[in-house]
């Protein structure tokens, strides 16, 4: 049974998402119907705790699409963890989920099965029912995937992660869509591949701490950056051929005409709406959540956007310090001590190109191919957040426009790494 194409997929069929990274050694087997009957108590026994308690975890767990939520309490990890957090750790969930969604739908292509609530009338339909196969579980291999990949990156937080998997799994149950075992199964498909996943992020060197130094030229950026973030250049790209494929030419040797048109702004400018806009909302991954649920993408291609996006972002930081660090381009405020940003506090880290606007020239190629009708709302905002920067202050017009170019070169090897066989 073939999953219809998702609106900016091209002629992709279920069949043709590959996995990006990972894969199972072997196929899954299907289950046997005397095991499936015999687990029928088991969702009747769920549904009516749920009932008794409340139907309202149903609904939070099972709408949106399988990684929702499990994102969410990424996000909440972090803000919980004290300390440096790892900046492989959004990347690596997503794609986890992705290739442990890949693995459920290559089964589900093979083996169809009705949902569990045909199989006896003392099961209620608690959820919407697919359009595809039942068989195995893919919200639970995202589920098993993501408990894992935050569990390695918060060890500290594993008992809250516990009791998260506990109430996804009861309420995934209650749906009365899937069967105990399918749960099982799917949960064990997501360890597997994030187990993986994890091994490879011991080795993508984002856990590395610089100890170089600043070279000393009025020219050039001073300051002293975190241990973390010259780093960056040196993470193992996802998909780039290496960190300087798409490095830029060298900035400007005369800022002075860059640096007379930041003058020029902020004496006819007190504020920015859109400088703060950008400084201080998730505006991407906001905007790709909601494009997932306006478009009603099924859990595969909802997991294959949000592996793009966060690989599309991944690898536009690598281009960007990249170029940061090789050049260490000088800040506005820097060439121009008089100068006073709107923004007020400027970056601890060099200007060339800029970081903000390489990763909108990243996400909003790859928003435009995965969702083609929305392509000049997408243009339009990566344009808004190259002019946020400027008008902040924090960058000159320059650093933002290289920033847009080299971004939107990553976001294209992005698309080809995912749409082209054997990654």
């Amino acid at each position: 049974m073939l999953i219809a194409p998702s609106p900016g997929y091209g002629q992709m069929t279920a069949s043709e998402f590959m996995p990006f990274k990972f894969e199972l050694d072997e196929p899954v087997l299907p289950i046997s119907e005397e095991v499936l009957r015999d687990e029928i108590p088991d969702i009747t026994a769920a549904q009516q705790q749920m009932e008794t308690e409340s139907l309202w975890a149903v609904r939070y767990w099972n709408n949106a699409y399988p990684v929702y939520r499990w994102h969410q309490l990424l996000m909440q990890a972090s803000r919980n963890h004290k300390g440096h957090k790892n900046g492989g750790r959004v990347a690596i969930l997503h794609l986890a989920v992705y290739d442990a969604t890949v693995e459920v739908w290559e089964h589900k292509q093979a083996h169809f099965r009705k949902a569990a609530y045909h199989y006896d009338q003392r099961v209620k339909k608690l959820g919407a029912e697919p359009e595809y196969s039942s068989s195995l579980c893919e919200w639970s291999a995202a589920a098993g995937a993501a408990h894992q990949v935050i569990g390695y990156y918060f060890p500290e937080q594993q008992a809250m992660l516990d009791s998260h998997l506990i109430a996804f799994k009861s309420a995934r149950l209650a749906t009365g869509l899937v069967f105990p075992s399918d749960i099982e199964k799917g949960l064990e498909i997501g360890r597997n591949i994030a187990q993986q996943y994890i091994e490879y992020a011991k080795t993508d060197r984002t856990d590395r701490r610089w100890e170089g130094q600043v070279p000393q030229a009025d020219s050039l950026w001073s300051g002293n950056p975190s241990p973390w973030d010259p780093m960056k250049r040196q993470w193992k790209p996802l998909t780039l051929e290496q960190a300087d494929q798409f490095r830029p030419g060298p900035p400007p040797t005369d800022w002075t005409a860059d640096m007379e048109e930041l003058r020029q702004f902020n004496a006819a400018h007190q504020s920015s709406t859109i400088a703060w806009k950008w400084k201080s909302e998730p505006v991407w991954d906001l905007l790709v959540e909601r494009k997932i649920l306006e478009y009603g993408l099924n859990p595969l291609a909802a997991a294959f956007a949000n592996a793009v996006f966060h690989t599309a972002r991944f690898d536009a930081i690598i281009a960007a310090w990249d170029g940061k660090y090789h050049y260490w381009g000088i800040r506005p405020f820097q060439y121009d001590p008089s100068f006073k940003p709107i923004l007020i506090d400027t970056p601890n880290f060099p200007g060339y190109p800029a970081g903000h606007t390489t990763v909108a020239g990243s996400i909003a190629r790859v928003l435009s191919f995965l969702f083609p009708g929305d392509k000049a709302l997408f243009k339009t905002l990566a344009k808004e957040c190259s002019e946020s920067r400027f008008e902040g202050g924090v960058h000159f017009r320059t650093d933002n426009e290289v920033g847009l170019e080299v971004g939107d070169q990553v976001g294209r090897q992005v698309i080809k790494a995912f749409t082209s066989k054997g990654n």
